[in-house]
């Protein structure tokens, strides 16, 4: 497998599960979590014309409300970190499930917007603690430096096939019962969750070994490294935004192109996507040093964002939109990875503090770019994500070169001790 660090020492570190098997177990229970997720995930927008019905209301002030309720994400994503040190990453799947059950079934039986609204909230802050745990519980499962990135972008596979997934489900339950039971659906999703995690049976040692250690050296989570990793994640999210935001205007508006053709193209860019995480973390991330990846990664994403802004031609844009899924498929689970790889040990606080910078990119890149746009043009707004993208390329090398600068002065500390 290869590591980002220079020094073998440095690149090892524990994990957080006591054996191989336990660690098996753990990566298939994060993938079910992912998926089921994924799959509640997709739900509102195929809600919004039923509930706005529902609640007599325009559904654009429904798209506002559920606008409202992804800030439970965040504010779980913030205090993931907390709560997986005191209960474990499993039992911080299990408080996910409960909440996503409960928020559910008050979504059915909401009397008015505001509640329904609340219930939606306390939803997302059940994605935002299967996030965290899942990608802590991800990066527990190695014992070396770059080996957690293939699995992190396997991981967001399955992600995007519940995601994928749910649109056509989601619209066959509406159209043969009703919007109720798209929510018995997920909550049935849930208890079938509990139930496999219950079963797996999965002996989790979280930081206790580590943790007095770290107190004991004086060790912070924070690192100027893990902080410019944070700062990298919140630019990939808000490069991500720009596409899902701006891509279908772009088409329809810009270049004419009817919505069917535009569907075609944005299935075809998520597609790829996917394509890209199955393929990439199975067989490029663990043969090739991450911060590499990253920024080849992130150049390619930046120069043919930019070609795909100055063309026309269906067949052309069909290849870029490819190319662009392909090349954004991987960046952000390698971001993750490579961001807790300037980390000795996997760290819970760590995790939420990366999760968290990153998500926050969500509603301020969708924000932002909506402002960007109506103030100086949609494609003027777009040339914001090649700048990023360049931005995050420098910002990887050089926590790359401060990574080796570190493993280096380490190294001549430890020489320096043995001729002492």
């Amino acid at each position: 497998m290869a590591q980002v660090s220079i020094n073998s020492d440095q690149a090892s570190r524990k994990m957080i599960f006591p054996t191989e098997l336990d660690a098996k177990k753990a990566v298939y229970l994060t993938f079910i979590a992912f998926l089921f997720t994924g799959f509640q995930c997709a739900i509102y927008g195929m809600l919004t014309v039923p509930i706005s019905a529902h609640f007599a209301l325009d559904p654009n002030r429904i798209i506002f409300f559920d606008g409202f309720g992804l800030w439970g994400q965040i504010l779980a994503m913030a205090t993931g970190g907390m709560v997986i040190r005191r209960i474990k990453g499993k039992n911080t799947l299990i408080l996910a499930a409960v909440l996503m059950i409960l928020g559910s079934l008050a979504s059915i039986f909401a009397p008015n917007v505001y509640l329904y609204t609340l219930m939606v909230f306390i939803c997302n802050m059940a994605v935002g603690y299967v996030l965290v745990s899942c990608n802590y519980m991800i990066m527990g499962t190695v014992n070396k430096e770059g080996q957690s990135q293939g699995r992190l972008s396997l991981l967001n596979v399955f992600f995007s096939l519940g995601f994928l997934v749910s649109a056509p489900v989601v619209g066959s339950i509406i159209l043969h019962g009703s919007w109720q039971m798209v929510f018995v659906v997920v909550m049935v999703l849930f208890v079938l969750f509990i139930a496999f995690l219950l079963s797996l049976r999965v002996d989790e040692t979280v930081e206790r070994a580590l943790e007095t250690k770290r107190k004991s050296k004086g060790e912070k989570f924070i690192t100027p490294g893990l902080a410019l990793s944070a700062l990298a994640l919140f630019l990939i999210v808000y490069v991500e935004q720009i596409m899902n935001y701006f891509n279908q205007p772009h088409l329809h508006y810009g270049l004419k192109l009817n919505m069917q053709t535009v569907g075609f193209m944005v299935s075809a860019y998520t597609f790829a996507q996917l394509f890209g995480r199955a393929v990439f973390g199975k067989f490029l991330l663990p043969r090739v040093k991450t911060y590499k990846y990253i920024v080849s990664a992130s150049l390619l994403f930046a120069l043919v964002m930019v070609a795909y802004l100055n063309l026309s031609s269906t067949t052309a844009l069909l290849v870029a939109m490819v190319l662009l899924g392909l090349c954004d498929s991987c960046i952000y689970p390698s971001v993750l990875g490579f961001g807790m790889d300037q980390l000795k040990n996997v760290s819970a606080n760590a995790t939420s503090f990366l999760v968290t910078c990153g998500a926050i990119g969500i509603p301020l890149g969708t924000s932002v770019s909506g402002i960007l746009g109506e103030a100086f043009g949609r494609t003027n707004a777009m040339l914001l994500g090649p700048a990023f993208l360049v931005l995050l390329a420098v910002i990887i090398f050089g926590v790359q070169k401060l990574h080796q600068r570190k493993a280096g002065v380490s190294a001549q500390g430890r020489e320096h001790s043995k001729k002492n």
